[in-house]
């Protein structure tokens, strides 16, 4: 049964991602905040050391193009045909498809800044779950920290008129669904003055 308010957030973000394919709409800042969660990915990677990667929600693939440049085997999934048109414009490996409809399963499963924009995150990370054999790696805003505060103020700045709604969800908010789950939290790290944390979580049991 489909999730009205999933299919909702889903249209919205197809606007969003509109004219992406002429021009990226990211402001200055914007760009120092990827490149601040780019080199915290990359250095996190001969770490984990994944075999196999999905970067579900991936939309115009700022964190998959790490994956692919370090040289590890990677794909991304998203629900909108423009995300996914940009994606594949860049040589990305990247398909128009929903979470509940991946039977795979991967070393790595990443995801940023998607979780906080769902009313019930938790489904959601279930699915990642699901997909995963060793590691899930998300990025989100810590509204725990001084500019995480105002971080809706910076996404004004960052992305204007254009901003998708946020929920003001904690770091323990998340680390508390995963480990619920089966999934134990091994990093943990500030991002950009701490406006975002990595969170990476292991399968129990596995290596």
């Amino acid at each position: 049964m489909s999730d009205p308010f999933a299919e909702k957030l889903y249209r919205i973000w197809e606007e969003r991602w509109k004219d992406s394919e002429y021009e990226e709409r990211v402001t200055k800042l914007g760009l120092l905040m990827f490149r601040a969660k780019k080199l915290a990915v990359r250095n996190l990677l001969p770490v984990l050391i994944p075999s196999s990667i999905i970067d579900v929600g991936c939309g115009l693939g700022h964190i998959l193009e790490v994956y692919q440049q370090a040289g590890y085997p990677c794909e991304g999934i998203d629900i909108s045909p423009t995300a996914v048109w940009v994606c594949r414009n860049k040589g990305l490996r990247v398909d128009l498809k929903k979470v509940e409809d991946e039977t795979r399963t991967f070393d790595l499963v990443s995801s940023d800044g998607m979780l906080e924009h769902f009313l019930n995150f938790e489904p959601m990370a279930h699915q990642m779950m699901r997909l995963s054999r060793r590691h899930v790696l998300i990025i989100q805003p810590n509204h725990d920290s001084f500019l995480g505060k105002i971080l809706p103020c910076l996404s004004e700045l960052i992305k204007g008129d254009d901003n998708v709604r946020e929920y003001n969800y904690r770091i323990c908010d998340f680390i508390d669904v995963f480990e619920r789950s089966g999934f134990r939290v091994t990093h943990n790290l500030p991002v950009f003055l701490d406006v975002f944390r990595i969170l990476v979580f292991a399968l129990r049991g596995s290596v």
